[in-house]
Formats: structure tokens, sequence, C-alpha cells
């Protein structure tokens, strides 16, 4: 390693306690520029010196001096800046690759004293005569370009030693520094530059840079501890004194140097480990830049074990119906506050924060709750909690629905009511009630009921559910659905169409099944290539059966052989032949069906003028047996919760039981979880559904994901599956209890509204 005259390395490891009088960088290249040099960040307050052998001339760049500028054939420079200790980079707009340039951090280099140049075309160059001021300190730093041969061979005076060369075509390049030569007239030589041939002038540049203040002030005198906390050390010290006056003091911390020298007589240490012990030094510069030695003093970090006191006067500043505000005075510390957590019925609200109020919102009417609100500090020593109890406001609550009325018709009811009147937060929705379980919600003032056993008797009953999920009273009436037109013979009844099986119909015909394949038995396996079962929401298809073949056949009796040959029509025409129908059996505790279409042509034999056999063969693609009516269910955040919960039970046994989830905002990043199997299907980080009239709707079957939102947004739904980040394929619902699980963040400025899972499962069985 090159060492330079007063014994430094030219390169200079950063850490350590004198990094600042350092060559920081040499820099050549074989490309052409412009020249970026980069080097590690210097010291505050050091001189940068960048000396500069070039082929051409150039801008100099911006934040930098140029101290010198000499020119022969070639260019040499000398530029410097006051470091600001974040510099890394400088770059030198010059299009030529013969740029050479050596960079040098100071702290002896305060002022530019003199400069001075020298031209030749022989191998020896004098430079101009300089005075060197009497008690001057600090560095030469010297140059040369000879374009007309090498200077890696040239040997300097006044004290002044090659470190760095560079010999290319037309532009060889010597840089050399050391000590601040004795005061008076000074010329300064370089001998032994090699001329090879022509006249090319060679140029050198000599700049001084120092002081003519060679004494250090005194160190900074009584330097103290003022306050010790856990995290945190001041210090002061005394005003240090100089023979010209002190500009400035350099703190330091462990040995490190922070920032730049700062005029005032203290300084806070922050962030500190308690327990740990720390050397803080001080020293004072003057404007020569000459530093005195450092004044120190070691301190221990103070372990900070005493908890702040609970927070005083905790009450409640705001009471409503569904939010209540607290508010409490300042607790006190032995070193300081950092926050406060509040709690509501012990369970904590958010993180720590430093304001002295909190509103928590979604709770209940009507009811009371403890609210708590604890002190913490810096080290997280927590206070004893304040508390008070604090009661919503009750009432409030929508009123009944007016007017409700009930229209029975084949196999449903229509129902219509009036608007309730809202209470203390406008209706959401309505709710309607099947002999007391909860059937649909809409926000439109009727409804239909489907798919109801013909001449059973209901109690359907509709109440109003405001923005903060109160319900208000039901309203309710009783209605019985007409019976059918046909009377049951035997069990289980067949309906197909207009078409019924074992029953006497509306023509006067009784129709016998006297056979049955494929309804009551299990569809026939199917074995699966490999198991598709995967986390992104791959499934096995519709199932892990064939379809299902089901065959009826039996004898129709009728009244008159005209009543006959009608009948067979009608159950030839039951289905057409590219045509799909539900085939519904009616047994004694339950009835389900299936889709199916014609698989064969409908038999029909005569047994005489008044009766015949038939036989009616039929395929379901979709081998599951179906509950006539869906289970109907719905999930809402808990009050004050972020998450909430319902059972479905389903009854089915078939493996994957069909569902339909429709989840509708306001919610951020929702998840919803099925409990029981610990399946989640989780929407990508930073979802959101902003308000009601944004939903996701999830087919558990299709395995298909639509985005709805407002028609004024996009009028039509999405495909919405890339919101997803998890669908895992299992996620479906089973047989026995299912516990569904919403969970997700409050969306600001809705807290007041809580998101809503409507699940609707059909029960499906082999």
């Amino acid at each position: 390693m090159p060492i330079c005259a007063d014994g430094m390395a030219s390169t200079v490891t950063e850490a350590g306690a004198d990094v600042t009088n350092r060559i920081a960088k040499t820099y050549s290249t074989s490309s052409g520029g412009p020249h970026t040099i980069t080097f590690t960040a210097p010291t505050a307050g050091a001189r940068l010196i960048l000396v500069i052998s070039s082929w051409n001339s150039f801008t100099t760049p911006a934040g930098w001096a140029e101290d010198y500028h000499a020119t022969g054939y070639n260019h040499v420079y000398v530029l410097s800046k006051i470091a600001v200790g974040n510099e890394t980079s400088v770059v030198i707009d010059h299009g030529d690759y013969r740029l050479h340039a050596v960079l040098y951090e100071r702290d002896d280099c305060p002022n530019l004293l003199f400069k001075t140049t020298g031209t030749t075309i022989a191998s020896s160059l004098s430079s101009s005569s300089v005075t060197v001021p009497a008690g001057a300190t600090g560095r030469v730093f010297g140059v040369v370009n000879n374009p007309n041969g090498v200077a890696s061979s040239s040997s300097w005076t006044q004290g002044l030693a090659r470190h760095f060369t560079v010999d290319v075509l037309s532009s060889n390049s010597a840089f050399a520094h050391g000590a601040m030569p004795a005061a008076g007239a000074r010329t300064f030589t370089i001998n032994g530059l090699t001329v090879t041939s022509g006249t090319n002038t060679a140029v050198a540049a000599f700049v001084g840079y120092g002081t003519t203040d060679a004494a250090a002030p005194s160190a900074p005198a009584m330097l103290r501890a003022t306050s010790i906390t856990g995290t945190a050390v001041s210090i002061e010290w005394d005003a240090a004194t100089d023979d010209v006056g002190v500009t400035g003091y350099g703190v330091y911390q462990d040995g490190q140097k922070l920032g730049q020298d700062q005029a005032d007589l203290s300084y806070a240490f922050t962030g500190l480990t308690p327990g740990q012990t720390y050397l803080f030094e001080v020293d004072a510069r003057d404007a020569a830049g000459n530093r005195s030695p450092r004044a120190q003093i070691s301190v221990v970090a103070e372990v900070d074990v005493t908890p702040p006191s609970a927070p005083p006067n905790l009450r409640a500043s705001e009471v409503t119906h569904t939010s209540i505000t607290v508010e409490w005075d300042a607790a006190t510390d032995s070193v300081g506050v950092a926050g406060y957590g509040v709690f509501l019925n012990g369970v904590r609200q958010g993180p720590d924060q430093a304001e002295r109020t909190y509103t928590i919102t979604r709770l209940a009417r009507g009811t009371t709750y403890t609210i708590g609100v604890d002190a913490a500090d810096a080290m997280s020593n927590r206070s004893a909690p304040a508390t008070i109890q604090v009661s919503t406001l009750a009432g409030g609550d929508p009123s009944a629905p007016p007017g409700l009325t009930a229209t029975a018709g084949r196999e449903q009811i229509t129902l219509a009511w009036g608007a309730s009147e809202a209470g203390a937060l406008p209706i959401a929705r309505y709710e309607v009630l099947l002999d007391g379980q909860l059937a649909a919600s809409t926000t439109q003032l009727g409804y239909v009921i489907e798919d109801l056993e013909a001449g059973g008797l209901y109690e359907v009953a509709v109440r109003a559910v405001d923005a903060g999920l109160a319900r208000g009273p039901a309203v309710s009436v009783t209605v019985t659905v007409p019976a059918g037109d046909w009377t049951p013979v035997a069990s289980p009844v067949y309906r197909l169409g207009d078409w019924v099986g074992n029953a006497r119909d509306v023509h006067g015909v009784t129709w016998t099944v006297e056979e049955e394949e494929g309804w009551s038995s299990s569809a026939a396996p199917i074995t699966l290539g490999s198991d598709s079962d995967n986390a992104d929401g791959g499934f096995d298809g519709p199932g892990r059966y064939g379809p299902r073949i089901v065959t009826l056949s039996g004898t129709a009796v009728a009244d008159s052989q005209i009543a006959m040959l009608a009948a067979q029509e009608r159950l030839t025409g039951v289905l057409p032949a590219s045509g799909v129908g539900v085939l519904r059996v009616a047994e004694a505790h339950l009835t389900r069906q299936a889709t199916v279409r014609l698989e064969d042509t409908v038999g029909v034999t005569d047994r005489g003028p008044l009766a015949f056999d038939w036989t009616l063969v039929v395929k379901a693609s979709n081998p599951r047996r179906f509950a006539r009516r869906p289970v109907y269910a719905e999930v809402t955040f808990e009050p004050a919760q972020t998450s909430g919960a319902t059972t479905v039970v389903m009854a089915g046994d078939y493996p994957t039981i069909p569902a339909r989830l429709r989840l509708y905002g306001p919610v951020l990043d929702p998840v919803i979880r099925v409990e029981e199997r610990g399946l989640e299907i989780r929407t990508k980080p930073g979802t959101v559904l902003p308000d009601a009239r944004y939903a996701l709707d999830i087919d558990l079957a299709t395995r298909e994901v639509w985005a709805i939102v407002p028609p004024e947004v996009w009028p039509e739904p999405r495909p919405g599956r890339t919101l997803l980040s998890r669908f895992p394929a299992g996620f479906f619902l089973a047989q026995g209890p299912n516990t569904i699980r919403l969970s997700g963040a409050l969306v600001a400025g809705q807290e007041e509204t809580s998101p809503r899972l409507v699940i609707e499962a059909t029960d499906a069985w082999i």
C-alpha cells in the first residue's frame, strides 16, 4: 500500500478515531465520461479537496468551489468544499476518458493559504514563487499533467511526496502532497518529467490549505450530566477558551461524533438502552480547525421500574345509543408517560395512544360497559387502570313494519309491508322469519317465500333492522298454503312438472309407482385420476360419483278411456326431449329433489280400456339429492368487536354440501373461516368493501367469485377471484354443525355499521 509523506496510508479504514485525514479516493478509468467518483461518507465539517488532471476543461460541479485551475496543453484543477457528512459521490462532466483525480479529506485545512502554477516543455518544472504565511500549518497538494511524456518517475521538492500516477496517451498525471513548508517565499519544483517528443506544455498546480492559528482551544470544562433516564441523558459544559476564539463544540458518544459542531453548551442523547454504560465526550474547535482534547464523562442509563400513576378523572364526555366517548387527565411518571391504553370490559381497544380521549363505537343499546384506561411509560411499565361503568342509551329501536299482508299461492307466500319508522339510526334492512327462523333479508318492502309444502301452515314475520343492528318488534301472520291439486295414495309422492306419482291427480287419474330404481340408492362412484384438492381453490368437479339414473314404473288407472288417453299424452309430454325439470320426492319426513332430463322414451302399455302400464327413465347429471328450501343464516360483527360467527347445522350426508356466501361491506381485509376444519377464505391484503353497496359473491359449488359494486361504478358483477389470496378446495359445509366466522377490520368512517355475511346452503344427500 502506498505511503504518503506524513506516513499515512493512502487508503484508511473508515472505523477508528481518525478517519478524517485520509486519501478518500484515487480515480482513473479507460471509459469516457461523465465521471462519477464514489467514496465513503466523510466527517461533517472536514474539508474535501478534489485534485484533477484532465484532457479537457469542464464545469465545476454544484456545491464545490474551484480553488485553482491551470492550463498548459491539458488542464489541472483543485476543487474543495466543506463536508456535510452525507456525501458519497461527485460527478465530473468531462467526456474524454483521460481524467485522473485524487480526493483528500482533511480536518487541518480550514483555509486556502496560497496557490501557484508552473509550466514546461522540458523534464523539469518550477512554479511561480509564493509566500507561506508566518505560523502557517496545514498541507500542500500538487498535481502535474505531462502530455509529452511520462510523470511516474517524477520527484518533487518542498517536502511533497508523489503517491499516485497514471500514464496514458497524451495525458500523464502525477499527484503529491505534504506538510506545509516553513514560512517565507517558496518555489515548488518537479524533476524527472520524461519528455519523449514534441513541444506540448506540461502544467502543474500547487495549492496550500491550513491555518496561521496553531494553538488549539482548551478542553471544555465542567462536563456534567444534568438529566439521566432509561433512554436519554442530557449533558452540559462550560465554555472552552482559545487565543483567537472558539467556533463550536463536537459531541461524541462512545467515540463516534454525532452530527456537526454546535454552538450550544448542552446536548441531549436519546434512544439509549436502560442499564447500559455510555462514554460521552465533548471537544472545542477554533476557526483554524484546531480541536481541543476531549472532556469525558461515563453515564449509566437508568433502569426505570416505576409505573406511572393511574390516569385521573376518567369520565364519559358523550354517550349515545351505540357509542361512548371517554376522557381523562394526564397521568404522572418518574420519567414520562409514553401512552395510554383503553379497555372495554377488559379487552384492549387498539394500540396505546398519546391522546387523552377515545370513542368506542358499535355498542349495544341500553347496555352497561366497564371502560378502563391505564398509562404506560417508555419501559412498558403500566399503571393500574382507572375504570368507570357507563350505560349506552336505551330505546331508539325501529318500529314494527306496518300493514303486513301475506298472500298464499302455489307453494309460496307473497309478503308486503310498509316502511318502519327509524329510531336512533337509519333502517338498514328487513328480516323475514319463517316459523321463527330467519329465512331472508331484504331492503325492499316485500318478499316472496318459495318452495313451501302444499297445504302447510306457516307463521311468517317481518322486523326492521337498523345500521346499529338493533331489531324492532316483529309483526307476524299465520298463513295456510293451498293444498295440492292431487291426493296422495302412497308414500313417497313423486312429482315431475304436472305429473304426480303415488297420487290421484286433478284429472281423476291414479298413478301408482310399483317399482323405483336409482332414487333411493347411491349413484355409482367414479375413480379420480389424482387428488386435485389444493390451497388455491381447485376442486374435484361436480362430485365423486357418476350421474344418477332414476327409473320409475307403475300403473295408471283412469275413470274413462278418454281420461286414460289424455293421461298418456300428459305423461309423454312431461319433459321435452331436450328439456330439464325437477324431480321432487316427498317422503314422510323429508322432501328432496334433483334436476333431471329424459334418458329414454317414456314407455306406455295398455292394460285395458281404463288402465295402462308406464315407465319413466330420467338422468340427473348432478347425483346429489337436494332439500327443497335452502338453509339461511347471517353473520354480523358483535358489538364493539371485529368478528362474529353463526352455526349452520346441515343434515345432508353428501361430502361437500353446496353453499353460497355473500359478503357485504363495510370491512377491510375480511376472512371467512370454518372453525371445525380450520379452513379460511382470505382476501389479499388491502382488500376493502367500503360500504354495504359493495359485496363478494362466492359460490362454493362452482368455485366462482363475483365482485359487486354500485351500478354507477360498474353496472354488472365482475369476476372477483383475484381479490382472494386463499380459497381452499376443502372449504365447504359438511354434515352436522358448521361454525362460520367472519373477521376483519372496520372501515374508517363506517365504524357504526357492521359488515354482513349471508349464507345460503342447501342440504344434499347421495
